[in-house]
């Protein structure tokens, strides 16, 4: 099979394409035909070293997620499976970008066959992010006031649209050219970063969703009432405030979740949430996927087509 590996951290030039024995599936797993994998700004960190100690050991498969075709299951898993249409995030150190992945069957979520294996690809790592975040770390509930910042991103754009269909009422922040689209979400304000400072335009918040930590990490504590939570993804690092401003901080865990990630294929299959995948590239622009990926400014997400 073809994979896209690297050897040592660096940017998108050190990924290079290789060709691997096909994985084995052992008892418990599903050998799983990979049709479309998903680009997340996380593949990014590990690759250049941000976020170091890499899980696992070089060379290494980038990737964390994306949907396929079950071909093969191992012993102890239902033979039906052979043939369904699925998605799924891999568990860390099992790279994605890859024509097959063998991989524990709990972790592969069947999809509806209306729904496209490039929208299906963009739904794990950003979805679990969000549900795991917002339910279960936040615990959201109507009527509540949150602030999701990045909101145009991968897992903002899916976090905006699970708490709005949750009953809270959102406040997001993103670029001045992605306003529109936010609102479009489901957000009831939108706040331009490059326009205006959030700090300035909200208050008493009960929850902030924080996907990018550093200095907006800081900068979020005063917009929240005492007793409020910050949520945040594991981005760039972050100082705890909570006992000086009297909130809970708390880091959502994002581990492979068959339940998050059911939770978010139903919603994207009602119509609830939609994925936006800006670009979708063939298998061969591994690199260039990745560059789009770093520099930070893509609507949704990016995917490729593998198969």
């Amino acid at each position: 099979m073809r994979a896209i590996e690297y050897t040592q951290y660096g940017g998108p030039e050190v990924l290079m394409m290789s060709t691997r024995p096909s994985p084995e599936c052992g008892p418990g797993d599903v050998l799983v035909e990979v049709h479309a994998a998903s680009v997340n700004p996380v593949d990014g960190k590990i690759r250049s070293g941000r976020l170091k100690p890499m899980p696992g050991a070089f060379p290494a498969i980038t990737g964390r997620d994306g949907a396929g075709i079950v071909r093969q299951v191992g012993a102890g898993v239902a033979a039906d499976l052979v043939g369904r249409r699925v998605c799924f995030m891999a568990p860390r150190g099992m790279g994605t970008w890859a024509e097959e992945l063998a991989l524990p069957a709990g972790l592969a979520v069947p999809i509806p066959d209306a729904m496209t294996f490039v929208e299906a690809a963009s739904l794990p790592l950003a979805g679990t992010s969000a549900w795991i975040g917002l339910v279960e770390t936040a615990a959201l509930e109507p009527g509540m006031r949150v602030l999701i910042h990045a909101a145009a991103g991968g897992v903002g754009s899916l976090a905006v649209q699970l708490a709005k269909s949750i009953g809270a009422e959102v406040t997001a922040t993103c670029s001045s050219r992605n306003v529109e689209y936010v609102r479009s979400l489901g957000a009831s304000r939108v706040v331009a970063y490059n326009e205006a400072r959030f700090e300035d335009c909200v208050e008493n918040l009960d929850v902030v969703f924080d996907l990018l930590g550093g200095e907006v990490h800081r900068r979020s504590y005063p917009v929240l009432r005492r007793g409020g939570k910050l949520v945040y993804l594991n981005a760039e690092p972050i100082e705890d405030r909570g006992e000086e401003f009297g909130v809970q901080v708390q880091m959502a865990q994002v581990l492979p979740s068959r339940n998050a990630l059911a939770g978010i294929v139903d919603r994207s299959a009602a119509g609830v949430v939609r994925a936006t995948v800006e670009k979708v590239l063939p298998f061969e622009e591994f690199a260039q996927a990745q560059k789009l990926s770093d520099e930070g400014h893509v609507r949704g997400k990016i995917v490729l087509t593998v198969r």
